[in-house]
């Protein structure tokens, strides 16, 4: 960045990307989830309330997946102009391109209703690999981008929430079976790792750009 000006500038749209697909995530998820009889976040995909044929598949589809998946992709992007630039930290943001892989193909593929079909449509399918591919880059790359933090001035507990961060995912991601009936907690813990901890790294980045 070449000047002052820029560079707030940068920080402010890396916060408000960061914090606004954290807040569109939630908010959303929690809304359909309300309004969805019967729906159960702690055994339930988030993916279900935007399933075909869902009460709300379309709001959430275009609501909530779509600008999530954008404002993840927008925050990795800006976030490689703005951060020290080495292959790690450019590995770390392509894995966080490919779990937003995960929302925007779940706006053109959504699952099946219920998401556990017995016989899984193309759109089934071709969700379950993008969502797949994004989870199980999440530990890594959660790892390897707070590892690159622990160089940067004033960042140390940002490397120490995103190790954190990393471990959570993994939690997540091993426990992560359409069997389990506790499978809504575990993706929601996958969730609210990545979204959450890209959250601090945009408040962090935003502040160095004022300074």
């Amino acid at each position: 960045m070449n000047s002052p000006q820029p560079a707030r500038v940068a920080g402010t749209l890396l916060l408000l990307s960061s914090l606004g697909s954290l807040a569109v995530v939630t908010v959303l998820t929690l809304w359909a989830g309300a309004l969805t009889p019967g729906y159960s976040h702690v055994s339930q995909f988030i993916s279900e309330l935007g399933a075909t044929g869902a009460p709300f598949e379309w709001p959430v589809r275009l609501a909530g997946f779509l600008p999530a998946g954008l404002l993840v992709v927008a925050f990795a992007l800006l976030a490689f102009t703005a951060i020290p630039r080495s292959r790690p930290v450019t590995l770390g943001l392509i894995g966080l391109v490919l779990y937003a892989g995960g929302y925007l193909a779940a706006v053109l593929y959504p699952c099946d209703a219920g998401c556990r079909p017995d016989e899984p449509s193309t759109s089934q399918l071709i969700h379950n690999a993008a969502g797949l591919i994004g989870y199980l880059a999440t530990p890594a790359f959660l790892f390897t981008l707070a590892r690159a933090t622990r160089r940067w001035p004033g960042a140390g507990s940002l490397s120490v929430t995103g190790y954190v961060a990393s471990a959570l995912a993994l939690v997540g991601l091993l426990t992560l079976s359409p069997e389990s009936d506790v499978v809504g907690l575990s993706q929601r813990t996958i969730e609210f790792a990545v979204l959450g901890w890209i959250s601090l790294l945009g408040i962090y980045l935003a502040k160095q750009s004022r300074r």
